[in-house]
């Protein structure tokens, strides 16, 4: 055999692998199809290969020719592009379905979501027994009801921060956000709850390790927890510790705050 025609050989075999291998390797790239639309691509890239065998043999007279060989590998390119085609619609086609499901299981009506806090209850004292013990009043009224309550140990209270409330005038106009200092006097007026008797007062004594957490701002629930460290009924001095929480995430801590009551 001549040199000439071993290299002719060795070009065609090279090329013959290359076409081969463009059809087949890009199926491993692809993201993960459903069976039935791997099957369709299995035998559009068969039908392919079966044409670049044709294409390679009838073009100048089998594999030993240059021309033949640029043929398999024009063929196969062919082959393999159009197999990527194919797999890009499939896999659109299927991103598409699958977004449509998507936004079908993140719909939750009105009920589902209101059934979520069924557990929770109307609590042990709405506003109007809660203004029986406090002595502040609308715009400084801070804890709209309270879940429970152990008296002289702790207390879970609520406050619904909404839009309507004056200090959002100008804290800040164009982004709302409830002061620090006032979700510090909510807690403190839960402390009250725990603490006072009706026709009691209490006022701040002294206030150590505040850390705000979060913002809060229209819209969300501040669920409000304090607990007594330290009461002394003669003197009126009470300790405790504070935290409050927005959708499961802590948004205020309170180490310890002091009140001392006026009967």
């Amino acid at each position: 055999m001549s040199p000439a025609s071993s290299r002719r050989r060795s070009v065609a075999a090279v090329a013959l692998v290359a076409s081969i291998s463009a059809v087949a390797l890009p199926r491993c790239f692809l993201p993960a199809a459903r069976h039935s639309q791997l099957s369709v691509l299995s035998d559009y890239r068969s039908s392919s290969l079966k044409h670049v065998l044709e294409i390679g043999s009838t073009a100048t007279g089998g594999v030993g020719s240059l021309l033949g060989a640029l043929a398999y590998a024009a063929a196969g390119t062919a082959a393999a592009v159009g197999g990527l085609t194919i797999g890009s619609r499939v896999v659109s086609r299927r991103s598409s379905d699958d977004d449509k499901d998507g936004e079908k299981q993140k719909w939750v009506g009105a009920e589902k979501l209101s059934a979520l806090t069924a557990s929770v209850g109307a609590g042990c004292m709405d506003n109007v027994e809660i203004a029986k013990i406090l002595p502040h009043r609308y715009p400084f009224l801070l804890v709209d009801k309270v879940i429970s309550v152990e008296k002289y140990k702790r207390a879970v209270g609520v406050k619904n921060v909404t839009a309507n409330e004056p200090q959002f005038t100008g804290h800040f106009p164009e982004r709302p956000i409830m002061p620090g200092v006032l979700m510090v006097e909510a807690l403190a007026q839960l402390a009250g709850v725990v603490c006072m008797n009706p026709g009691d007062q209490v006022f701040f004594a002294g206030i150590d390790g505040v850390k705000f957490r979060k913002p809060v701002v229209p819209g969300d629930t501040l669920v409000m927890e304090v607990e007594v460290l330290k009461f002394r009924e003669k003197s009126g001095i009470a300790k405790l510790s504070g935290r409050a929480y927005v959708d499961g995430k802590l948004a205020i801590e309170v180490k310890e705050f002091t009140c001392a009551l006026v009967k």
